[in-house]
């Protein structure tokens, strides 16, 4: 008799044809473990919480070691790599946090600007009328600074920081226009290119620095406030070229007045403003009060002949 071989679905019935699904649940099982030791590490000893990702990549060879560089440049860096916030170093901002960095400027901008820099312009040509004649003063409106170029014949004697009285007269004159306004200034002394080495003044820059110093008393004297004024000094770096080419000393010999169109925020409005924006995100996120329950029953007729009677005031 001949006997017909059995299937191959018969010849293996003894075997599991789904052994996989072991191993899918083993997988699993581990991911499992690793995230459960992960969320301990955090609740326990968050310090140690990046040794422990670092070890865990290295092991799995699951990161590339160009990504784990600390020397990459860039936005991304080693501290930003971490996924706990690392407040010691610098980190990416979230979208709310920029948007709130954009909110803080913008309440600058909106709040803050100083007076008109085309006004002041027109003003300052009808005050220095006589020495922008004679190119004792100089005025440039350039985008957000409006400058005041005053020369050194005008200013200073050479080699010293001391204010001539006829600048002190000048300064007046300015300082009037200004106390109008609120407007931020940057005061920039400079020099002519003779080297100053003395008992005095060390180098130019020290010259330079106190001659703008000195613009900045004379101005604090005619009750222009210190908080809104910043002193630069250029030494003799940036001389005056004339028409011809040459270094015109006597002109290098200047401060310049640089007025801002932004004016000096005053930090008690701005902590105010932040005050009620706080206040007005808190009462945005309040729920509504619910209102109490009515003594009496009201009758609701609503659509399809529906009756709801209450005592909800709602």
């Amino acid at each position: 008799m001949r006997v017909r071989p059995r299937s191959r679905l018969q010849m293996h019935s003894g075997n599991d044809i789904n052994r996989w699904t072991i191993s899918l649940a083993d997988f699993m099982t581990l991911m499992f473990a690793v995230f459960v030791v992960l969320y301990a590490v955090t609740l326990s000893h968050e310090e140690k919480y990046k040794d422990v990702i670092m070890s865990i990549q290295n092991a799995s060879k699951l990161l590339n070691q160009s990504v784990l560089s600390s020397h990459r440049e860039g936005i991304l860096n080693k501290e930003s790599n971490s996924i706990i916030e690392d407040v010691t170093g610098p980190a990416i901002l979230s979208d709310g946090a920029l948007n709130q960095a954009d909110n803080e400027l913008s309440d600058v901008d909106s709040l803050k600007f100083g007076g008109d820099l085309n006004e002041l312009k027109v003003e300052l040509e009808s005050s220095f009328a006589s020495e922008l004649d004679n190119e004792l003063v100089k005025l440039n409106l350039d985008g957000d600074w409006l400058t005041i170029e005053m020369g050194g014949q005008l200013l200073f004697a050479g080699g010293s920081h001391t204010l001539l009285t006829s600048a002190v007269e000048q300064l007046a004159k300015l300082a009037k226009v200004l106390k109008s306004v609120n407007n931020m200034l940057r005061i920039r002394g400079y020099t002519d290119q003779r080297a100053i080495s003395n008992e005095i003044y060390s180098s130019n820059w020290e010259l330079s620095a106190a001659r703008a110093f000195s613009v900045l008393h004379a101005l604090t004297d005619f009750d222009i406030k210190a908080q809104r004024m910043v002193v630069e000094a250029y030494g003799e770096y940036y001389p005056v070229i004339d028409v011809k080419g040459y270094v015109d000393n006597l002109k290098s010999r200047r401060v310049v007045i640089a007025i801002s169109k932004y004016a000096l925020v005053d930090k008690a409005i701005k902590n105010s403003i932040a005050v009620d924006k706080e206040n007005q995100k808190i009462q945005t996120q309040l729920p509504a009060l619910v209102k109490p329950d009515s003594e009496q029953m009201q009758e609701l007729h609503l659509p399809n002949n529906r009756l709801i009677i209450t005592t909800r005031q709602e």
